[in-house]
């Protein structure tokens, strides 16, 4: 998408003013008919979509307006008051006022961005202003919230604007102004910001460019859209962002040597980063234990941590599991904030809320389900990271694909094109993240649907384990790499799972970019052995399984029988040489 604009978005951007209607609400045309009812309730001669262009202004100055032009005079206070209310009641049953379609998209853009977003509205419509926070959690506290009652004059005047810019606490050049109306535009270009215009509504382009919109786009998706693509990510900030909306009373800081010094100086811009307290830990899978807690637990003690505290998790896998289940248990259960290092992190550790450290050499044997508050999702740390640890989060990523997109999967068999752009592979684990939470939304605690996410798990979890108990060097993707053969061979043999889809994964992708396991039939009793600790089984001495019946379609609860197992690995071995 290209930017329909005059002039260059200004750099260092650190808040967005945002009006209302329009913009976060599909409203106008409610607003247009309620301002047109009352008026000929009346018998004043108006036109319902004159009303577009009041947009922004206070009721108080529209009903003068009206007044002014049909009856030579102002309103008085008393029909202010009455002839608002009776606005109101009419907007109220007009219907349900929908969200603008793109502008949730738009507000997780700025936020991904670091942005603060501030309400500037001309309205005091209470029904929507109290919706916000349902609709837009978080995005919008009451102390960043300007709106027809906290001035004086209404848009066009600069005040409404001015004072959006006292609540962001920014210099003026580090701010923008999103309308969608040219009396919000005049007022964003009177306070002196770089103002965009959005036309949501009928008004034609031309009154923007009248008005001295800097930018103008036709909808707020294409608008989210361009600033995927050409607003540069802030991780830094959108963490400092997101700590201040939690108004946390202590924060710690968990992570390890390597992502303190590798990608700590890429946030050195994060005050939460600079000045909390730090729990260092050492790196790897074998430092995810019950003594990594103690630790944790120790500094939030330390720092007089309540529940009203926030556990700040920067890094792989390992810290957001480890931090997460501390969390989850210091005083029942403090808030988490995840900041996955890794791509496997981002895609599979750091969401749906499953904490655990490894306990007598079994993976994740302890635990507990701890939603985070928020994760922040970045490429940025992930410049920092070797190939092969990029491969081992694309497994998961792979993983997702063939349980719910053969599109999707279908894409990232272009292997290069993804690892090679940030922009690509950050679309790509927003992608992972969207279909996670869905799925997670659905069965918070893994009592049906989200058994998908385990497709190529209860093998891979097998050998996993059989690496650690032999000190082999065996990264989490890797291991699921292998382990997602196994199952769909599985897949093949009970559901029909097409051979050819089979042979393309093993060939393209397995082979060429995963590391040969260091096991074979040799070792099936013991795989076998470890895979019947798996958390899914369920008792009666069988494995349980996610199968695919074809990509982009799960079955849970598949219990094969020993020959079957057998058989697939026998297979598995076949084809890996």
């Amino acid at each position: 998408m290209k930017a329909e604009n005059q002039r260059v978005l200004p750099r260092d951007i650190r808040a967005a003013l945002v009006d209302m209607d329009g913009v976060l609400y599909d409203s106008m045309p409610h607003h247009a008919k309620a301002w047109y009812g009352m008026f000929k309730e009346l018998g004043l001669n108006v036109d319902p979509e004159e009303f577009y262009l009041y947009e922004g202004m206070t009721g108080d100055a529209t009903i003068d307006m009206i007044f002014k032009r049909e009856l030579g005079r102002e309103g008085t206070e008393e029909e202010h008051k009455k002839l608002y209310a009776r606005k109101a009641e009419i907007f109220v049953d007009s219907g349900q006022k929908l969200k603008m379609p793109g502008a949730g998209k738009m507000l997780e853009a700025l936020k991904r961005r670091g942005l603060k977003t501030v309400l500037v509205t001309g309205s005091a419509q209470e029904s929507l202003i109290d919706s916000l926070n349902n609709d837009y959690p978080g995005f919008f506290p009451k102390e960043r919230m300007v709106t027809a009652l906290d001035v004086t004059k209404g848009k066009p005047d600069a005040e409404p604007y001015l004072k959006g810019l006292e609540k962001s606490g920014e210099e003026r050049g580090k701010v923008i102004v999103i309308e969608n109306a040219p009396m919000g535009v005049k007022a964003g270009k009177a306070a002196g910001l770089f103002t965009i215009a959005v036309t949501t509504g009928p008004i034609p382009r031309e009154e923007f460019e009248k008005a001295g919109a800097d930018m103008i786009f036709p909808n707020m998706e294409s608008f989210a859209d361009w600033l995927e693509e050409n607003l540069p990510g802030n991780p830094a900030l959108e963490l400092d962002n997101i700590v201040e909306n939690l108004s946390a009373d202590k924060m710690v800081v968990v992570t390890d040597r390597n992502v303190e010094r590798l990608v700590f100086p890429l946030l050195k811009d994060s005050e939460v980063v600079n000045r909390s307290r730090r729990v260092v830990l050492s790196p790897g899978e074998e430092n995810k234990t019950l003594k990594s807690v103690e630790k944790i637990w120790e500094a939030l003690e330390a720092e007089g941590a309540t529940r009203n505290s926030l556990l700040i998790n920067i890094g792989g896998g390992m810290i957001t599991d480890t931090g997460g289940f501390a969390g989850s248990t210091f005083k029942r259960g403090i808030r988490c904030v995840n900041f996955p290092t890794t791509l496997l992190g981002a895609v599979d550790a750091a969401t749906g809320g499953k904490t655990g450290v490894n306990f007598q050499g079994l993976k994740n044997e302890i635990g507990a389900f701890h939603l985070p508050e928020e994760v922040i999702i970045s490429s940025l740390p992930l410049q920092v990271l070797p190939k092969r640890d990029l491969m081992s989060g694309y497994a998961e990523m792979l993983k997702t694909a063939l349980i719910a997109d053969r599109g999707f999967y279908m894409e990232l068999f272009d292997v290069e094109k993804f690892v090679s752009s940030s922009v690509t592979l950050e679309k790509g684990m927003r992608k992972c993240v969207e279909i996670k939470e869905a799925v997670v939304a659905s069965d918070p605690t893994e009592k049906g649907l989200r058994k998908i996410l385990n497709f190529g798990h209860t093998a891979g979890h097998a050998f996993e384990s059989l690496a650690l108990e032999r000190n082999i060097d065996l990264t989490h993707g890797e291991a699921v790499a292998h382990g997602m053969l196994v199952e769909l061979i599985l897949s093949n043999l009970i559901l029909g799972f097409d051979s050819k889809e089979l042979s393309l994964y093993a060939n393209d992708i397995l082979k060429v970019y995963y590391p040969k396991l260091q096991a074979g039939c040799k070792d099936y009793d013991r795989i076998e052995e470890l895979m019947g600790h798996d958390k899914k089984n369920r008792g009666n001495s069988k494995v349980n399984f996610t199968l695919l019946k074809e990509i982009g379609e799960p079955e849970i609860n598949h219990e094969p029988s020993a020959e079957n197992i057998r058989a697939a690995f026998d297979i598995y071995c076949d084809m890996m040489g």
